[in-house]
Parts: C-alpha cells; sequence; structure tokens
C-alpha cells in the first residue's frame, strides 16, 4: 500500500490503452480508482463489470506500482459524472480530434480544485482546453499535459498486459505557478514524475512530432505493399531506416532552434529517447534501434502512418510552423511535411488545424511566453 491513497477519476480509454493500464497499475498501487467508458467503448464495459476489475499480466518492471495480478476498481461506471465525484486526480484518455467537446462536457462535474490531467503524446491538450476554461470561470481547475504519455499496454477483455512505462515524465501545468501543486498530487501516483518549465515546453517537446513524421513518410511505399498483401507490419523496426533517422534528425534541429526563440529548453529527439526508456545512439535511426521499448513494439495495420498524420499534422507539425513564423523563423522541413501529408491524406493542412488563437497561443512570441510560462 502507498504511503497516501488518492481518488482517481480515469475517463476514458482509446486504442493506446492509456486509461486501462494507469486504471490498473494505481488499483494495484492501493489508490480508489473510479473508471469511467464512454459508449462507443460499451464491449469493454461490458467485460469489465463481469470481472469487476483487469487482471494484470506482463511484466511488473513496466509497472509503476510493480504488481501483478487482479486490479479490483473501486467503480466501474458508463458516464464521466458518476466517475468524477471527489475525485483530487482527473486522467483523460480521450481522442485528440474530441478532447474539447468531451471536456466541456466534464467540466460542470469536475470537483473544486481538481487536476486533471491529459494523457496523450503531446498535441498541445492544455493550450486547447484553456479557452473553454477559462470562459466558465474555473480557475480553481489545474490542467496538466506532459510530451508523453506514461504507459504501453495491450488489452484484451479485461486482461490488461504491460509492455513499456516511460520514465521521468515532465509535467507542464497551467497555471504555471501551480506546477509544484500539480506535480505533488500526481507524484502519488506516478512516483517519479517531475516539473516542467510550462506547456510552452512540454507542447514543443511532443514525441509524437519528433518520431512519427520521418518514419512515416520514407515507409509509405513498403505500409502500402504490405496493406495490397494484407500483411501487418512491425513499422518502428522496418521503417526505421537510416535515411529516415537523418530526417528525423533534421526536424529535430529546426524544432530546437523554435525551442530556442521562445526560450524553451532543446533537448535532442536521441536525449528524450534516453530519458523516457534508457537507450544510446549519436541519432534517431540509432537511439530507436537501440530501444528496447520500440523495438519490443509488434505489428501494425499498415494504415497507422495515415492515422498517425492525421492526427501530427494538424496538431503538431502545422502549430509549429505557425510558431516558429511569429518568432521570424522559418521551419521549411516540417511546412514540407504538412505539404506533402496534406497531399497524401487529401486535406488541407493549414485550414485542418486549429488557429494558434483557438491555442492560447494567438498574439506575439513575449505575450505566449507571458501567457504560458509567466503565469
Amino acid at each position: 500500500m502507498n504511503a497516501k491513497m488518492t481518488r482517481v477519476a480515469i475517463i476514458g480509454n482509446t486504442h493506446r490503452n492509456l486509461g486501462a493500464a494507469c486504471a490498473a497499475d494505481l488499483c494495484m498501487g492501493g489508490h480508489e480508482v473510479h473508471y469511467a467508458l464512454y459508449p462507443d467503448q460499451s464491449a469493454q464495459l461490458a467485460d469489465l463489470r463481469e470481472h469487476g476489475g483487469f487482471e494484470v499480466q506482463g511484466e511488473a518492471r513496466h509497472l509503476f506500482w510493480r504488481r501483478l495480478g487482479f486490479a479490483r476498481l473501486a467503480g466501474i461506471h458508463d458516464s464521466p459524472e458518476g466517475a468524477l465525484a471527489q475525485a483530487e486526480v482527473v486522467l483523460l484518455d480521450i481522442p485528440v480530434p474530441m478532447l474539447k467537446e468531451r471536456f466541456a462536457a466534464l467540466l460542470p462535474a469536475l470537483p473544486k480544485g481538481v487536476v486533471v490531467h491529459v494523457q496523450s503524446h503531446g498535441y498541445w491538450p492544455v493550450a486547447r482546453l484553456l479557452p473553454i476554461l477559462q470562459s466558465s470561470g474555473r480557475n480553481d481547475i489545474i490542467l496538466t499535459e506532459a510530451a508523453v504519455p506514461t504507459s504501453v499496454a495491450a488489452l484484451e477483455g479485461h486482461v490488461l498486459k504491460a509492455q513499456g512505462l516511460r520514465r521521468s515524465i515532465e509535467i507542464g501545468a497551467f497555471p504555471a505557478s501551480r506546477t509544484d501543486e500539480a506535480v505533488s498530487r500526481l507524484r502519488t501516483l506516478f512516483p517519479d514524475m517531475v516539473a516542467a518549465t510550462s506547456i510552452l515546453q512540454t507542447g514543443l517537446e511532443s514525441m509524437n512530432l519528433q518520431v512519427h513524421p520521418a518514419m512515416s513518410l520514407l515507409g509509405i511505399a513498403l505500409l502500402e505493399q504490405a496493406s495490397a498483401r494484407g500483411e501487418k507490419v512491425a513499422i518502428y523496426q522496418d521503417c526505421n531506416v537510416p535515411s529516415a533517422g537523418r530526417l528525423a534528425d533534421g526536424l529535430d534541429a529546426e524544432r530546437m532552434r523554435v525551442c530556442a526563440a521562445y526560450g524553451v529548453r532543446q533537448r535532442p529527439i536521441v536525449a528524450a529517447i534516453d530519458t523516457y526508456y534508457g537507450t544510446s545512439g549519436t541519432g534517431a535511426y540509432e537511439a530507436m534501434t537501440n530501444c528496447e521499448v520500440y523495438q519490443n513494439f509488434g505489428f501494425f495495420p499498415p494504415t497507422s502512418w495515415s492515422s498517425w498524420e492525421e492526427i501530427d499534422v494538424p496538431y503538431a507539425i502545422v502549430p509549429l510552423v505557425r510558431l516558429a513564423e511569429k518568432a521570424g523563423l522559418q521551419a521549411p522541413l516540417h511546412r514540407a511535411l504538412a505539404e506533402i501529408f496534406g497531399a497524401l491524406l487529401r486535406m488541407d493542412p493549414w485550414a485542418a488545424s486549429p488557429a494558434l488563437e483557438d491555442m492560447s497561443l494567438g498574439g506575439s512570441r513575449d505575450e505566449v511566453v507571458a501567457r504560458l510560462v509567466n503565469s
């Protein structure tokens, strides 16, 4: 049993099973976990209600609380409202395009003073939610995010298999002045979390922005050939080739110039992978090749690149280009990615992306820094 039991509401579970992984792990750590699923996840809901919780398998080292076995949930809910009552921390695992709509629906039921942490791979979630929060007058709520979510897991029915755990995740909060308070509460759940400087840092360090695009672009021919044969692909092994690594390094150098322009730490992709997973390498290709978690990822549908980039382009790549230009920089590689993926996906990347003004990123460079870093 952990020293401090926290009442946690976990809302939703996407295909990455972040909600389920946290619910199971935190139950095993002695926390009071209330788990709510949306109607489109009703099959999982029925299975959980039949069993009362998760059967946790895999390797204990891939869990924060290092425990396998049966994780009994304190509550299993078919609507968020029941799970939210008296919650001290709320974890959201909601598809990126649905985040604003579903957060707005949750807002009236959120307890006073709660910490709401968005489990995602970045995509500026807090910046996108801030206009909703501020228009509601709920300045008691602390919103938090990270560049990566906590866990890697597979789920079949009520059986959850732990497959990976990210270490030393940095938490950005709004308001930034309450970061230490938010991290202190989250560390009762995830003991090695640490404070980031702001959501400007976590937004510019999105790992999917750093890892997906080069590998996806250079792997499309292989992936489409596999699709024609009806086969799945080990994307993180077969599409992580030296040329993709060189492109990833070039993109990363461009991203770090934007970080410098906004006064955000410049941490290269190799250092980020090493922090989260423990690895080594002189560039993106070697770092991913040497990373146990990436190499243990199994086979993916060959259409994964398109589902990735339908999210990466509007919510990560285009905002970086716009932030670069606001700071008087050019981001030609990221702009080219947006245009190329736009053509391949038959979308206008610039029209499909939220405007910076809709993400609390409007105004001058100095105004953005003041709003997000000095709040």
